[in-house]
């Protein structure tokens, strides 16, 4: 009987460690935060959330990844698979990095982030079809469904879906341009 008990007292200690040790895996993360950080060994922050399509965009040193959350229960999930990350460099001025994808099975996006420590109030993108959309710019970044006329394109056309990107400044003042190389 004390064999029973004892094993029993065991199997109940491992069940309540590992429970500890998985519980946020299983029944996610009580922040988006923790949820983006449990993917990472480093240190990263989170720039920019779009909670209507549950995208995120966060910064692990200079690089952007630009992932896809999902939050039940109160609980936030990040899945790894959805992670996309990009780094920008340039020569003549700030770097402007533009990135168009499909993203969480709800549509094409288009993101990107300007590394500047200029402020930068609004992304202005210029669509080959002649749309304009205005982007508030969140830390110098931005997340934006891509018009309904592009959602049907395939992953190696959305970056040939835009003409023109303009980051500007709160003075309206254009900081610096992105335009896809033809």
């Amino acid at each position: 009987m004390k064999k029973i008990i004892w094993i029993s007292t065991i199997l109940l200690v491992l069940l309540i460690v590992g429970l500890n040790l998985f519980w946020n895996r299983i029944f996610g993360y009580p922040t988006l935060d923790q949820a983006v950080q449990s993917n990472w060994k480093t240190p990263v922050k989170i720039v920019n959330v779009d909670q209507e399509n549950q995208l995120v965009l966060y910064l692990d040193e200079t690089q952007y990844v630009f992932a896809a959350y999902e939050q039940k229960r109160g609980r936030f999930h990040v899945n790894a698979d959805t992670e996309s990350g990009w780094t920008a460099s340039s020569d003549l001025g700030p770097a402007f990095l533009v990135v168009a994808e499909p993203k969480n099975n709800s549509g094409n996006f288009m993101w990107g982030a300007l590394y500047s420590d200029i402020s930068i109030a609004k992304f202005q993108i210029e669509y080959i079809n002649g749309e304009t959309h205005a982007v508030e710019a969140i830390n110098n970044t931005f997340i934006v469904r891509m018009p309904v006329a592009f959602q049907n394109e395939s992953q190696l056309s959305l970056m040939e879906t835009f003409d023109n990107i303009h980051a500007i400044d709160a003075n309206h003042q254009v900081i610096q341009s992105w335009k896809p190389e033809s």
